[in-house]
């Protein structure tokens, strides 16, 4: 269950980009929308059937979003601060999502509604921008993992995401990140013991 927390000042916030470029009008207007929590580890943020309604900016903490395939879990992304965590498809379509977003770390979050969103994007430029940017950012994230799935090898996908977020190897399992990759937890320790030596 989440802990309310209160918002301070922009200190709190301080992870997040959106607030770097914002003029100090909106600024107010985004601080007033967004609500601080603190979840536990292995809580979910959301389960398939849900329509998600928030997104989540990750403050302090670490959450894993994956979806079940035949029963086994297929981790899709592995975010950490600075991160927003969504059912993107879900919060932007308003229907039901199809993946887990669970925590695997105890979290801080920065919540904002899909209806503040909204809200705020009609209310200012500066936000309508930055959610567009989010968005794009998301697509390409997600062309770029399915061209390395299908195109790179599993050594290739490996050391691109050590030399790109080394820090996830200290906080998820090897079998979210093995996962992630597209190959077996047993091959990825192989690729760590060959890198070691």
């Amino acid at each position: 269950m989440n802990t309310l927390l209160h918002l301070s000042n922009t200190t709190d916030l301080q992870h997040l980009p959106l607030l770097q470029v914002l003029s100090p009008e909106t600024r107010l207007s985004f601080l007033g929308a967004v609500s601080l929590s603190r979840y536990p580890r292995y809580e979910y943020l959301f389960q398939p059937g849900q329509t998600v309604k928030y997104g989540y900016f990750i403050l302090q903490g670490a959450v894993r979003q994956y979806y079940l395939q035949d029963g086994k879990e297929v981790v899709t992304r592995l975010l950490l601060e600075g991160d927003l965590c969504t059912a993107f498809y879900s919060f932007l379509s308003e229907k039901p999502c199809y993946e887990y977003g669970e925590l695997v770390e105890d979290s801080v979050l920065a919540v904002l509604s899909h209806h503040d969103v909204e809200r705020l994007c009609s209310q200012h430029l500066e936000i309508a921008n930055f959610e567009r940017k989010i968005t794009e950012q998301y697509l390409i994230q997600e062309h770029e993992r399915a061209i390395s799935l299908q195109f790179q090898s599993v050594q290739e996908r490996y050391e691109h995401l050590m030399k790109s977020r080394p820090d996830v190897f200290l906080r998820f399992s090897l079998g979210s990140i093995a996962s992630y990759l597209g190959m077996s937890q047993e091959t990825l320790s192989r690729l760590r013991a060959k890198k070691i030596r």
